[in-house]
Parts: C-alpha cells; sequence; structure tokens
C-alpha cells in the first residue's frame, strides 16, 4: 500500500511539469486536444511505472553495480513480484497499437517493450538496486499480453485507435518523462512529502 501511495505523490510531483510542458506541446507540435489529453495519460503512466521501480533522480543518484544475469532463479522464489512486473507493463503493451499506427505490429511493441525495460534496468544502476534479467523477462511479458488485449479488443486495429497521431510523439513523451522525473519532479516530491509527513 505504502508503494501505490508514494507512487501517486510522485505522479502529482510530475504532473506539475507534464501538464504545462503538454500544453506547450499541444500548441506548438500536436495540435490535437484530444491527442493531447490522451498522450497526458500516457504520461502520467509512464511516471507510475519510473516512480514503482525507483527510477533514479538527481537528487538520489549513487552507483553500485549489482547485476542478477541468471534467469528464472529469482521470479521462481518470488512469484508474486514476477507477476506484479507483467501487469506493469500491460499497459504499456496496449497503449503502444492504440496510440500509435506504426505499433500495430507485435515485433516492433516486443523492441519498444525491451527497449525500455531495459533502459529502466540499466538506470537501476544509479540507484542501489538490483539490474535483473528476470525483470526484464517480466516486463517484455507484460507488454506482449497488453498487446494481445489490444489487437483483441480493436480486432484488426480498424476502431478505437487514435488517427494523426506520429511515431515521434512516442519518443517525445518517453524522453520528456525520464527527463521530468530525474531533473525536475524531486524537488516537487520532496516539497509533497514534507507537507503529508
Amino acid at each position: 500500500m505504502y508503494r501505490i501511495y508514494s507512487a501517486l505523490i510522485e505522479i502529482v510531483a510530475a504532473a506539475v511539469f507534464i501538464i504545462p510542458i503538454w500544453c506547450i506541446y499541444n500548441k506548438l507540435y500536436f495540435r490535437s486536444w484530444k491527442i493531447t489529453i490522451l498522450y497526458m495519460v500516457f504520461g502520467f503512466y509512464l511516471t507510475a511505472v519510473l516512480a514503482l521501480v525507483g527510477f533514479p533522480s538527481i537528487m538520489s543518484l549513487k552507483v553500485e553495480l549489482m547485476v542478477n544475469i541468471i534467469p528464472f532463479v529469482y521470479m521462481i522464489n518470488d512469484f508474486s513480484n514476477a507477476c506484479l512486473n507483467v501487469l506493469l507493463f500491460v499497459p504499456f503493451g496496449f497503449f503502444l497499437p492504440v496510440l500509435w499506427k506504426e505499433f500495430r505490429n507485435i515485433k516492433k511493441v516486443f523492441m519498444a517493450g525491451f527497449a525500455m525495460t531495459s533502459f529502466i534496468e540499466i538506470a537501476q544502476i544509479f540507484t542501489g538496486r538490483t539490474t535483473d534479467i528476470d525483470d526484464i523477462i517480466t516486463n517484455i511479458a507484460g507488454t506482449l499480453v497488453g498487446y494481445l488485449i489490444a489487437y483483441w479488443f480493436t480486432s484488426i486495429f480498424t476502431r478505437r485507435i487514435v488517427e494523426n497521431s506520429k511515431k515521434n510523439d512516442f519518443y517525445i513523451i518517453c524522453a520528456s518523462v525520464a527527463l521530468i522525473m530525474f531533473f525536475l519532479q524531486p524537488f516537487i516530491s520532496s516539497l509533497l512529502w514534507e507537507m503529508v509527513l
């Protein structure tokens, strides 16, 4: 329960920056409030993921190389955590093909899931947490489950798909969320924690 409460505080802290930045993006680049709001939801989801996995921030960097490259050993011992990792990435696999037509191919969704989870695991070197091959496996599995759910819900991706979205928007959103979470959000987050404690 504490992790969920903590993630909510981190999302609120990030929202202070995401909402105005996305409004600027809407004026300059997205040019559609419908798309901007959907992108904002995706941005908040990414914020929650980074908050839950312990993404590093400029205020709490510490390099400690702990790596597990042996698959499935710890996954079996901590099965509930493995299931939570799968669930955490199901929305990622769902959002990609629904928001961007370029991700209506399972190979591209797989590659995006692999890139995202690898980025997170490499970033964890700077948090003192273990970089774990099991997390990469479970996160990719969650991404593929999300893709299959999107495929099932949208039949052959002809309905309920966002039109006029560009693949570059995906990269802008991911880079923006990572930069906000690393540089800006920690300052607001520390203020919020002081207010609630």
